[in-house]
């Protein structure tokens, strides 16, 4: 069985038939000049939308970690990724912690992680920032009363990557009560609701998502001068239907004269008196073949190759290539929060640079092949300011790009 074949049986046999906790982020649309852009809102690209429009984090979160400038700083991920007790104390088991790690965790806090890239550092140490942000509830005050007033509970269970959620936006907070002009947020019994209402469009059209999306499409993007185009993202529970990923089937076409595999005498006693030379699109598959790591990472996202975000709170990150040590075991323990831990919540995928460049550059484009997020497992702020809000920076490793 040929190498090709063994991974197909592989793959149909250690993924076909699994269901995963991992929960992707795929592109949804661009950001256009009439969306109005919230904190409940996931996106890549853009600018970014603090928790509050006077708190916003200091200059030294701010900067690029190599060349201490912020000019060159572009958001490139911006996750609204709020938490609850239950997923918190999960993590906290797999992580070894015995404290009680949830009781820093209030379901009605808003809670986003801030992801920044210095282009003009790539490779460089810290040149790649995470912010976490927190902000403190207003309603805990009131809520007893708000329930009483309605007779019900309230359900705090408000996982964005729950998919029983039943929200438009996976990635939005179930407890907006606010009305939202923003198209993408649960709000909207359709993604895009609140535009067709702005466009004025018969009642039959406007329950059809598709002419909807149509309407949305055709707007203006909204530019952001000196940053990455923006666009919203839908998360879906990763599954691994398709047999066999795209990258695993061999072409159609594709036809091996069976004398390619016959050695003449000549050939067998020059094999070991020169070095065989490959062709280079040969080279490279048997690189591939030969990288354990780099051929799982590629195995898994075959699946789903659209994907630009993966999320798995205390779970563990797909590698890129391999490493001394798995990068999760070492990375270094809050120093605001020393008796905590940090653990693995998100990775950037690198289908990600395609949509963000608009132009890509040899010199000047981005080259990383995974970008990890590590965050505090309690989930810990050691200050907030006069509006409940809070900033710290969280852990992040990159996997750049080789020369394969």
């Amino acid at each position: 069985m040929s190498r090709i074949e063994e991974l197909e049986s592989d793959s149909e046999e250690n993924f076909g038939s699994k269901s995963s906790q991992v929960f992707l982020g795929f592109v949804d649309a661009a950001i256009k000049e009439s969306d109005q852009v919230t904190i409940e809102d996931s996106f890549i690209g853009g600018e970014p939308v603090w928790l509050h429009p006077d708190s916003i984090p200091g200059k030294e979160l701010l900067e690029c970690g190599a060349c201490k400038s912020r000019n060159n700083m572009k958001l490139i991920l911006q996750a609204f990724a709020p938490l609850d007790p239950e997923q918190v104390e999960d993590a906290t088991r797999k992580a070894g912690l015995q404290s009680n790690a949830s009781q820093n965790i209030n379901p009605s806090d808003e809670r986003v992680l801030y992801v920044f890239i210095c282009t003009k550092c790539s490779r460089k140490p810290h040149s790649v920032r995470c912010i976490r942000g927190v902000r403190k509830s207003a309603v805990d005050d009131v809520l007893g009363a708000k329930m009483e007033d309605h007779g019900t509970e309230k359900d705090f269970n408000i996982n964005p990557f729950d998919l029983n959620q039943n929200t438009s936006n996976p990635f939005s907070s179930s407890s907006n009560e606010t009305a939202d002009t923003n198209p993408f947020t649960k709000s909207a019994s359709t993604p895009f609701e609140s535009t067709q209402k702005k466009a004025n469009v018969p009642a039959e059209e406007s329950n059809n998502p598709k002419n909807a999306r149509k309407q949305h499409d055709a707007l203006p993007d909204k530019k952001f001068e000196g940053k990455f185009p923006g666009f919203f993202l839908y998360v879906d529970e990763e599954s691994f239907k398709n047999k066999t990923p795209d990258h695993l089937k061999l072409p159609k076409n594709l036809k091996i004269d069976k004398t390619a595999f016959e050695l003449s005498e000549e050939d067998d006693e020059s094999i070991g008196k020169s070095p065989i030379k490959l062709d280079p699109r040969t080279e490279k598959l048997s690189k591939f073949l030969d990288d354990d790591v780099f051929q799982k990472f590629q195995e898994i996202v075959g699946y789903n190759p659209l994907q630009v975000l993966r999320y798995d709170f205390g779970g563990r990150p797909l590698y890129y290539s391999a490493t001394n040590v798995e990068l999760e075991k070492i990375v270094p323990s809050p120093g605001w929060n020393p008796s905590s831990k940090r653990v693995f919540e998100l990775q950037l995928m690198p289908k990600m640079i395609m949509d963000l460049e608009v132009t890509v550059s040899v010199t000047e484009g981005m080259d990383w092949g995974t970008i990890l997020i590590f965050t505090d497992v309690e989930n810990y702020i050691p200050k907030f300011d006069e509006h409940g809000v809070g900033y710290v920076e969280e852990c992040v490793r990159v996997q750049w790009e080789s020369d394969k």
